[in-house]
């Protein structure tokens, strides 16, 4: 079904009103709320009766999908990231989400702090040290170039790091937020991730049973992927713990953990958006910079060689960002394993994050124009890794390559272990460890907050503020499951999970580009038919005028 031009100016209404029951949770979808909740029972049933063989199951796909169409992923991402820069200069980029006079809701630094706190916000800490060490050791770059584990190498592996946190992942996820808030802050079209196939299906985007499929490999995918996150959160918390504190945790004390975070982003989660998340992602945000300057004035790399380090990766990140975003290992008949495991595995990663982070920020980013929404979404979370992982990656590998701290020992076995040991070893070392902790802590409960509203939405057709109930219920649910796959040891499984459920989005990206497109064009033809129209109005009135005078001073010569 095509969009007309009128349907892009008419309000429209959710023809979905008989599928909807009301009570505590709100109204919600029945149809998508009970096959939702059944499909992740039985897949969290199979992780506590057999949790070796669902994950060899769920390992074993991620494989198959990774090794054989990782050529696929690489293209289409490519492609997405051209088309958000294509956006940035178009003719489009005047267009706001919402109507012409429409303005955001949020300020500029809360509404960043917002769209990089729900982003994998703790994979940033997570993984600040332990990435850039694992590609100065492993990856097949820094190999072909005999750099492996020398100063010559660092600049390579945190090259690589950038290349996994760029603007690639923010493009998949800026595309499908424009796509969702578009129609419905236009339209007044629910909040849903089918509402972004609206340029492709019209009406029946959410009434179809593409619509509902997609919805709830949406619901699925978010909270797989936010489980596996918690885990990633909860291993770096036991350890910081186990650290500064002598306090060491097995199953029962992990599951605590996990039960303050549930507690955590619950209460946030019952605030709102406008409260919890926002001010709690500034806070962060904040935290996290502050922890920057600190490795910068009293670390052991000099913070000249920091700064240079910096420099020169916008430069090579930039230059380079299309050759080695499609780089696919060809010169060997046989593929490396590297390039499966540290690209195209963290493009399925990515994708599988499309439904939460872009139904996510469509939810923050009414009123914004988009030009300033592809810059915000895509180019600034880009500058802040550029800044983040040259900083640590830049001081993690001054300190491996000079033995100064055995990071590369530690990290093999604990990848969490890397952040705490290279802050220990500086001044005022357990403080800012201190400040790591409570820096995940916050993500943790940011991000899993983030999936709840998110997923209460969906379940809530599109609801842009759903009843408390729903969110406390998701909230739940998410932190149930991390705890299921935290005792049955499957937090493999559960992040492969997330990426084979999540592998269907690949096909919906490309989708939504369409969708984008055609919506943007209809748009943009009816303004300017509009003009079009005052214009020859304003003419005609011209000329009208211009006779009446001409008529007049004829009346006047012959009196």
């Amino acid at each position: 079904m095509s969009v007309t031009p009128n349907k892009l100016i008419a309000s429209t209404t959710s023809s979905l009103s008989h599928k909807k029951k009301t009570g505590l949770l709100g109204k919600y979808d029945k149809g998508l709320f009970w096959p939702v909740l059944i499909t992740y029972s039985l897949i969290m049933t199979g992780a506590l009766l057999a949790p070796k063989q669902t994950g060899e199951a769920l390992s074993g796909i991620r494989d198959f999908l990774i090794f054989n169409f990782g050529w696929s992923f690489l293209l289409g991402v490519a492609a997405t990231l051209i088309f958000c820069f294509y956006l940035l200069v178009s003719p489009f980029g005047s267009i706001r989400l919402g109507p012409d006079d429409s303005r955001p809701d949020f300020s500029y630094m809360a509404w960043i702090s917002m769209i990089v706190s729900c982003g994998l916000g703790i994979g940033f800490v997570f993984f600040s040290v332990a990435e850039p060490l694992n590609h100065l050791y492993t990856s097949s770059h820094v190999q072909d170039l005999n750099e492996v584990g020398q100063q010559a190498g660092v600049r390579g592996a945190i090259l690589d790091t950038l290349m996994n946190w760029g603007m690639h992942g923010w493009a998949l996820f800026a595309v499908a937020a424009w796509a969702i808030a578009f129609p419905a802050y236009r339209l007044g079209q629910p909040l849903t991730v089918a509402t972004g196939l609206y340029g492709i299906l019209g009406e029946r985007c959410n009434t179809s049973l593409w619509g509902k499929l997609a919805n709830g490999l949406g619901v699925i995918g978010t909270i797989g992927g936010n489980a596996a996150m918690i885990g990633l959160g909860v291993a770096s918390i036991n350890y910081a713990l186990n650290t500064l504190f002598g306090i060491e945790f097995g199953a029962f004390g992990q599951t605590m953990v996990i039960m303050v975070i549930i507690i955590a982003y619950v209460a946030s989660a019952a605030t709102g958006i406008e409260r919890g998340i926002k001010y709690l992602s500034i806070i962060n945000m904040a935290m996290a910079g502050a922890i920057l300057v600190a490795i910068l004035a009293f670390g052991h790399a000099p913070a000249q060689y920091l700064l240079n380090m910096m420099t020169q990766q916008f430069g090579d990140y930039f230059s380079s960002v299309f050759t080695a975003q499609l780089w696919t290992d060809a010169d060997n008949f046989e593929q490396r394993d590297w390039v499966g495991w540290w690209m195209i595995f963290y493009w399925l990663w990515y994708i599988s994050y499309i439904p939460f982070c872009g139904g996510f920020i469509a939810r923050i980013s009414r009123g914004r124009t988009l030009r300033e929404f592809i810059f915000g979404v895509v180019v600034v979370p880009m500058l802040l890794a550029i800044v983040w992982f040259s900083i640590w990656g830049g001081s993690a590998g001054y300190a491996e390559v000079n033995q100064i701290v055995p990071l590369w020992e530690s990290v093999q076995q604990q990848p969490e272990s890397g952040i705490y040991l290279l802050l220990e070893s500086m001044p005022g070392g357990w403080w800012l460890s201190l400040m790591v902790l409570f820096n995940i802590v916050v993500f943790a409960v940011t991000t899993s907050d983030s999936a709840s509203f998110f997923a209460a939405m969906q379940i809530s057709n599109g609801n842009e503020n759903p009843k408390i109930m729903m969110r406390l219920l998701w909230g739940v649910i998410i932190g149930i499951t991390g705890i299921v796959f935290q005792l049955s040891g499957g937090f493999t499984a559960i992040k492969s999970l997330a990426i084979v459920v999540g592998a269907p989005f690949f096909i919906v990206s490309i989708a939504y580009m369409f969708s984008v497109y055609r919506m943007l064009k209809a748009t943009l033809e009816e303004t300017n038919s509009i003009i079009s129209i005052d214009d020859n109005a304003t003419q005609k009135y011209s000329i009208n005028s211009l006779t009446t005078a001409s008529s007049h001073s004829q009346s006047s010569a012959i009196k």
